[in-house]
């Protein structure tokens, strides 16, 4: 009975480490970040991101080689590089893999960067981490000049009011109009155009400009809808 209990045993063991087994294709030179086989010069990119290349010929983890920016440019390994004046970032440790890009925002006219002020089409726009938030509106007077007005604020312009105001908080929309002061009559003269009334009786803001705000740390919300900061996370980081 004893002898026949030891067989038992050694069978559930061998079965056991047979679980242990991983089996691999012959021809693996290097394993890739989901434990896949590459061979030998082998070059791939993971998530249009992380570069890799296989230098190896002993089953070993692939080398990484660098980080792959929006405009496929390639950020070396543990450097701060600058590309289109925005800095960039690509590191690696035992835990993991990042990938950081200056915050920034995207607009029609190109990048913007944090803490930035910028004219565009008739608001003026501040670019924070979180997005694009207009700061004011911009209307002429009647001598051709640039006026800005702050949310919130009006201007009185001879008989006219420019208003730059909140149409709603959430989403926030900011609309920008000018209209003849209340208890006014304006009667057309004989002179001609009256230089101080505005072309147009007002300009909002297009409903699908405007942002929803939320903050959020890792994935800094930008116009663009593009991430600046990625994390791969390796093997070392599920170890105890």
């Amino acid at each position: 009975m004893l002898l026949l209990l030891s067989l038992a045993v050694a069978v559930l063991f061998v079965k056991a480490n047979d679980y242990d087994i991983e089996v691999l294709p012959e021809k693996c030179d290097c394993r890739d970040w989901y434990g896949g086989c590459r061979l030998k010069d082998d070059k791939w990119t993971d998530d249009s991101v992380w570069i890799y290349t296989c230098e190896k010929t002993n089953r070993q983890e692939a080398t990484f080689e660098g980080c792959g920016s929006h405009d496929g440019k390639v950020v070396s390994v543990n450097s701060n590089t600058t590309i289109d004046n925005l800095w960039h970032t690509c590191e690696i440790n035992e835990v993991f893999q990042k990938f950081e890009i200056e915050p920034h925002c995207e607009t029609k006219n190109g990048r913007k960067k944090v803490g930035e002020l910028f004219r565009e089409g008739t608001f003026q726009w501040l670019c924070l981490p979180t997005g694009l938030w207009v700061k004011g509106c911009y209307y002429k007077n009647e001598n051709g000049e640039t006026i800005l007005i702050p949310v919130g604020e009006k201007r009185l312009n001879g008989v006219v009011e420019h208003v730059c105001s909140k149409k709603q908080e959430y989403p926030a929309i900011v609309q920008y109009y000018a209209q003849v002061q209340s208890g006014i009559d304006v009667v057309p003269g004989l002179g001609g155009t009256n230089r101080n009334l505005p072309e147009a009786a007002s300009n909002l803001v297009n409903d699908a400009e405007a942002k929803r705000w939320i903050h959020d740390s890792a994935d800094a919300f930008i116009s663009s809808d593009k991430s600046r900061s990625f994390i791969r996370y390796l093997p070392a980081s599920r170890k105890p």
